[in-house]
C-alpha cells in the first residue's frame, strides 16, 4: 500500500540547540589562549589589559546576568560603552550585551552587537572567532540564511580545528537555502567525527541528515538514517517514518512490521496512532490483529469508545468472521452514529449469518437515508434478503426499481431473470 502522506513531519531542525554563552571576565584570557594559530595582528600584552574599573563593572554585569536582571545589565553595559575603552574591553562588553539580548530573545539587536564585535581590530583571535560564529547563529535565527552562510564560511577560514557542531550549523543553513547537495557532506562530516572518537552522534545531527535525504528522495539512505535514530534515540515518530519509507521502497511487509514493533514497545500511545495502525492492518488483510489493537486501546482508555472507532472495530471483526462480536459492536456504533453505513454493515453481518429478518430491519434502516453513498448496494442486499424470506414479489419490485434508476445494472437483470425463473419453477411444482 502506498502511503499518501508522511506519518510524522520529517524536518525537526532547531538552531536553538546551539547555545549562546557570554564570555565571562574570568575566562576571557583563556579564550584568547585557546586559539592563536591565525592571528590577524600580533597583540601586545598592553592591548589585552582590562582596567580595574572596567573589570569591576563587567563583574557586576555578570552578576546581574546570573540573577536574570537583563535590562539592568544592558543599561550598565550601554553606560560602559560610552566610556573610553580599548577594543578588547569593547569586545567583552559587546559579547555580554549580545548574551543579554539573546536571553531576551531580541535577536536583531544581538545580531547588530556581534556585527560591532567582528569589526574591532585589537581583539584576541579566540574572542573574535566566538563572535563570528555567534553572528552566523544570529543570522540563522533571523532567517537571513545567505548572510549566515557567508558569516560561518568566514569563521571556517579563521580556525584550524573545528568541532562537529559548526559543520551541522552550516548544513542547517545550506538546507534552508535548499542546497541539499551541499548540506549533506557537512552533516556527514560531523557524524563521522563523533563516530571516529567512539562518541554518539547527537540526535539533531541525525535529524538534519534525515531531512536532507528526504528532500533528495533518497529513501534507501533515509532507511539507514532512521534505523540509526531508532537505535540511538527510540521514538514513535522514527518508527512511523521508517514505516513510510518501507512503503515508498515497496517493502509493505516491513512497513507494517515497523509500526507493529513500535506498538509492541508501547511507543504508540495516542488514539490516532493506534487507530492508524489498525487501519493499516485492515488494509493488509490482518483484521483479527486490527480488532485486538482497537479493543486493547479502548480497554486502556487510549482509544475513545466513539461511534467512529466502534465502526472500524466492527469492520475488523466482520472481516475476521467474528460475527457475534461484530453484531454487538456494530449495534453500539449505529446507536452512537445513527449512520446509514453502520446499519448497512449490520445488514451484511446478519445476511452472512442468514438471519434474514434482522438483516431486513437493518437494510431498511440504512435506506431511510436518500443520500446514502451505497444506496444501490443496499437495495441489492434488500432484494437478496427478500428473496431469501420467500417474498419473491417484493424482491422483484426492488430489483425492478433498481433497473429503472440504472438501466445498465447487470446485477438487477440477473436477479430479475432468476426470480422469474424461480417463480415459474414454483408454479410448475405447485401443479
Amino acid at each position: 500500500m502506498k502511503n499518501n502522506k508522511i506519518l510524522c513531519t520529517l524536518l525537526a531542525v532547531s538552531v536553538f540547540a546551539l547555545f549562546f554563552n557570554p564570555v565571562s571576565i574570568s575566562t576571557a584570557h583563556a579564550v584568547e589562549e585557546k586559539k592563536e594559530e591565525k592571528p590577524k595582528k600580533r597583540l601586545t600584552k598592553r592591548a589585552l589589559i582590562i582596567s580595574q574599573k572596567v573589570s569591576k563593572i563587567l563583574e557586576g554585569v555578570q552578576k546581574m546576568a546570573d540573577e536574570k536582571r537583563y535590562q539592568d545589565a544592558l543599561a550598565e553595559l550601554n553606560d560602559t560603552l560610552e566610556m573610553r575603552l580599548s577594543d578588547y574591553e569593547k569586545a567583552l562588553a559587546y559579547n555580554m550585551m549580545a548574551y543579554m539580548y539573546f536571553a531576551l530573545e531580541d535577536f536583531p539587536k544581538a545580531q547588530k552587537v556581534y556585527e560591532n564585535v567582528v569589526k574591532l581590530e585589537k581583539v584576541p583571535d579566540g574572542l573574535l572567532q566566538t563572535a563570528q560564529l555567534s553572528l552566523a547563529k544570529a543570522y540563522m535565527i533571523e532567517e537571513k540564511y545567505q548572510k549566515a552562510l557567508s558569516a560561518i564560511n568566514v569563521w571556517f577560514d579563521m580556525v584550524d580545528q573545528v568541532s562537529p557542531d559548526p559543520y551541522v550549523l552550516r548544513a542547517q543553513i545550506k538546507f534552508q537555502l535548499k542546497d541539499y547537495k551541499g548540506a549533506l557532506p557537512d552533516v556527514k562530516k560531523a557524524i563521522k567525527m563523533a563516530q571516529d572518537e567512539n562518541k554518539t552522534p547527537k540526535e539533531n545531527w541525525l535529524l538534519v541528515e534525515r531531512a536532507v535525504y528526504f528532500q533528495n528522495s533518497d529513501f534507501k539512505s533515509l532507511e539507514r538514517c532512521l534505523k540509526d535514530l531508532i537505535s540511538l534515540y527510540p521514538k514513535e515518530q522514527y518508527w512511523t517514518q521508517l514505516s513510510y519509507v518501507y512503503a515508498e521502497l515497496g517493502k509493505q511487509d516491513k512497513s507494517l512490521v515497523a509500526l507493529e514493533t513500535a506498538y509492541e514497545q508501547d511507543l504508540l500511545q495516542k488514539e490516532n496512532q493506534i487507530m492508524s495502525l489498525a487501519q493499516y492492518m485492515l488494509s493488509e488483510e490482518t483484521p483479527y490483529k486490527a480488532a485486538k489493537v482497537i479493543l486493547k486501546g479502548i480497554k486502556s482508555g487510549r482509544v475513545e469508545e466513539s461511534g467512529k472507532n466502534l465502526s472500524l472495530l466492527g469492520d475488523a471483526l466482520m472481516m475476521a468472521k467474528e460475527y457475534e462480536q461484530a453484531i454487538n459492536v456494530m449495534t453500539k456504533a449505529a446507536d452512537k452514529t445513527q449512520d446509514s453505513a453502520d446499519y448497512y454493515k449490520l445488514a451484511q453481518i446478519h445476511s452472512n449469518r442468514q438471519e434474514w429478518q434482522q438483516a431486513l430491519t437493518q437494510a431498511e434502516q440504512a435506506l431511510k437515508d436518500k443520500d446514502f453513498k451505497y444506496r444501490q448496494d443496499a437495495l441489492v442486499l434488500k432484494g437478496l434478503i427478500l428473496f431469501n424470506l420467500n417474498r419473491l414479489d417484493d424482491a422483484k419490485i426492488v430489483f425492478s426499481n433498481i433497473k429503472k434508476s440504472e438501466p445498465e445494472n447487470r446485477t438487477a437483470d440477473q436477479w430479475l431473470a432468476y426470480i422469474e425463473g424461480e417463480q415459474k419453477r414454483r408454479a410448475y411444482m405447485a401443479q
